[in-house]
């Protein structure tokens, strides 16, 4: 129990939820941001001991001097979804606002980060949609350019991935020019799972990737993503146990966090065996894999965080199933 403190920004997000409440668990304290006057009604109704709850509205412009007060480390989640904003918004978030949290960290003498990145960051954001074939490793990069990404403005994942990508190259190069920084990155596969006690639930336009389990439980046949599976409590875990890995050189502390493959075809099958009551569509609606998928190799996370055992991709989509379906009643009610 290190009663150290650490700030988690965008805590009401899917993943930043379960980051936040592993380190309570951990015996840390955290401190969230969160937009606007949310701050305030959260503070309001949330009392949980160790945790807080502070305004920021802009990650890339704001001064973060007052969350950053008495910080042990820099937990950064925070980061647009897919389609939720223009491209230069979009970029401009992912890559401004990591840097300025990073300009701001070290000015405040914190010297411990973690930042959510992702799987895409391993590989070209054009190779996503074909799986490739091949198996990524943690030194794997792809290869983009804003130029790029401004071309294909109306692909909201290309857009994602690729601001993610220039975003975590950003990181990386801020590292080597301020060595005192001691920094790791979680490159999680596609996160799905249940919502994090405590902050407020989701409604129906803000599931994030349980969208998906969303269109599945409920007889639709959503588009097959890569079917890189991870358990947003192994995402979480992830985050806890970079923080304590000791320094090393820029860029070795990256760690890819899956915990294995499954198509929309086998997830299915397996919901209408252990779910039967839910809805889903058939199995034989959905189109088999598009050639081989490769994978991620997490070998490295593995011995490095000393992980321990996953979560099973089946188990992490059936958790997401019942999370959607308690949090219909909710809808409902």
């Amino acid at each position: 129990m290190s009663g150290k403190l650490v700030l988690v920004t965008g805590i009401t997000g899917f993943i930043a939820g379960q980051v936040a409440n592993h380190f309570l668990a951990a015996g840390y304290r955290v401190r969230g941001t969160t937009r606007g006057a949310k701050a305030k009604q959260l503070s309001d109704t949330i009392k949980v001991q160790g945790l807080e709850f502070i305004q920021v509205d802009d990650l890339a412009k704001d001064d973060l001097t007052s969350a950053l007060k008495g910080v042990f480390a820099v937990i950064h989640v925070a980061s647009p979804l897919p389609g939720r904003a223009p491209v230069d918004e979009m970029l401009n978030s992912a890559v401004s606002g990591t840097c300025n949290i990073l300009e701001s960290t070290v000015k405040a003498g914190i010297e411990k980060m973690v930042i959510t990145s992702t799987f895409g960051s391993v590989m070209d954001p054009s190779m996503i949609p074909s799986y490739s074939g091949k198996t990524f490793t943690a030194s794997d990069w792809g290869v983009v350019s804003r130029e790029e990404v401004e071309k294909k403005a109306d692909d909201p994942y290309y857009v994602y991935f690729a601001s993610k990508l220039l975003a975590e190259k950003a990181i990386w190069e801020f590292a080597k020019e301020h060595p005192q920084l001691d920094l790791a990155t979680i490159l999680p596969g596609f996160v799905f799972g249940p919502y994090a006690d405590y902050y407020p639930l989701p409604t129906v336009s803000q599931l994030g990737t349980n969208s998906m389990i969303y269109g599945l439980i409920t007889g639709g046949v959503p588009p097959q993503p890569p079917p890189f599976i991870v358990d947003v409590r192994d995402v979480a875990k992830a985050h806890v146990l970079a923080l304590i890995v000791p320094r090393k050189p820029a860029g070795e502390k990256r760690y890819l966090v899956n915990s294995g493959v499954l198509s929309w075809r086998d997830a299915v099958t397996h919901l209408n065996k252990v779910r039967p009551e839910l809805k889903t569509a058939a199995p034989e609606a959905f189109r088999d894999l598009p050639g081989p998928v490769g994978g991620l190799d997490v070998t490295h996370t593995n011995e490095d965080l000393k992980f321990g055992e996953w979560i099973s991709p089946e188990g992490t989509i059936v958790a997401a199933a019942d999370a959607v379906v308690a949090l219909q009643k909710t809808w409902t009610a």
